[in-house]
């Protein structure tokens, strides 16, 4: 129930609510640019696409990158945690067609209250569930796969591509990592941090 303070605001815990939702939506767009920024350092501009094998329907262009969906329709297959070992299950989107071929793959891990090495191990589980036994296996390049993840997840995102340096991959979105050692692994990292405003 929402209760109103007598100046019209609305209670502290349903502005904790609004700020928690703002969080979110401020870390999907994050999200969307780290992986719109990796998308665009890793297709060749200009004449080079053309002989871009890993290039995949349209050239990207200003109205489809601000879109809500890409140039290809998908579906969803539920993955649960009972058929699966090593991960909690999870959900996996794909391109419905197959007419263009296989297409590189990226694992996201929410944030955690767990060490980045138990979320490396998740991140890791739930890619060899998707290239060898999931449903769209024939879809993925396992030579093309990526790993990201917020928070605690971002810190297993580093410490998944220490573990598999044959990533393509490695986005951690403010990620947490105390391990300063080194990844071969192409990573890029968006953090932020709370500005406090004067009273």
């Amino acid at each position: 129930m929402q209760t109103h303070l007598p100046s019209g605001d609305i209670s502290p815990r349903r502005h904790r609510m609004s700020k928690s939702r703002s969080r979110t939506v401020k870390l999907a767009v994050a999200a969307a640019a780290a992986t719109a920024g990796l998308v665009t350092a890793l297709i060749p501009g200009g004449a080079q696409a053309a002989d871009n094998p890993y290039e995949r329907g349209p050239a990207p262009s200003n109205s489809s990158i601000e879109a809500s969906r890409g140039s290809y329709a998908t579906s969803q297959t539920s993955v649960s945690s009972l058929s699966v070992r090593g991960f909690g299950g999870g959900t996996i989107y794909y391109p419905t067609s197959t007419s263009d071929g296989t297409f590189g793959a990226v694992v996201i891990s929410p944030g955690f209250t767990a060490y980045q090495s138990s979320i490396a191990w998740l991140l890791l589980a739930a890619l060899d569930y998707l290239t060898e036994d999931s449903s769209v296996r024939s879809r993925v390049d396992s030579s093309r796969l990526g790993v990201m993840g917020h928070s605690m997840g971002g810190g297993g995102s580093l410490e998944a591509a220490k573990d598999r340096p044959s990533l393509k991959a490695a986005i951690p979105l403010t990620g947490w990592n105390l391990d300063n050692s080194s990844t071969t692994t192409p990573a890029t990292s968006s953090s932020s941090a709370r500005s406090r405003r004067p009273a």
